[in-house]
């Protein structure tokens, strides 16, 4: 992979973010994972995008460019105490490349910038109590495991994480 940039989205990102998150997961993929549909919000951001890289929400997106491409994205909230990372999906042909974890690494800095001293995120665990693959991806990035597993109202739970930023 040749430079990888990570910056702010902008709207005119939004066809290459759902370009990303269809092909990164499958609906098949992520059953008993996460909520049915769930792929429909990307279809959406036209509708909740706000200005600049912020949602309606107040939530930031950041994408991951190299070569002129989208390849992967990151939602953060600083305002969301429970989940400040929401989402991080990388384009299927670069996942293992180091991608999310720059996405990642450019969130936690900008939220130390802003006088964060700790950031959370979750994953989830199907009903056998198997967890999401991004479970891996976050203990190996720092992030701690609360114990707790909060229902969903699905057939899953979620897993909350939390990483001190010091």
């Amino acid at each position: 992979m040749s430079s990888l940039v990570v910056r702010p989205a902008s709207i005119s990102d939004i066809p290459s973010i759902i370009e990303v998150r269809s092909g990164a997961l499958t609906d098949q993929e992520i059953a008993g994972f996460s909520v049915p549909g769930s792929s429909l919000y990307y279809s959406k951001l036209m509708e909740i995008w706000d200005t600049g890289n912020r949602l309606k929400d107040d939530s930031e997106v950041f994408v991951a460019v190299s070569d002129g491409k989208v390849i992967g994205f990151i939602v953060f909230n600083m305002n969301n105490c429970d989940d400040n990372i929401d989402n991080v999906v990388v384009a299927r042909k670069e996942q293992g490349k180091g991608v999310g974890r720059s996405l990642v690494e450019y969130v936690e800095d900008l939220a130390k910038s802003r006088g964060m001293d700790v950031i959370t995120t979750d994953t989830t665990e199907n009903a056998e109590g198997v967890p999401w693959k991004a479970y891996g991806f976050w203990r190996k990035m720092g992030y701690v495991d609360t114990g707790k597993r909060l229902p969903s109202g699905y057939d899953f739970k979620v897993i909350p994480l939390v990483k001190k930023l010091n």
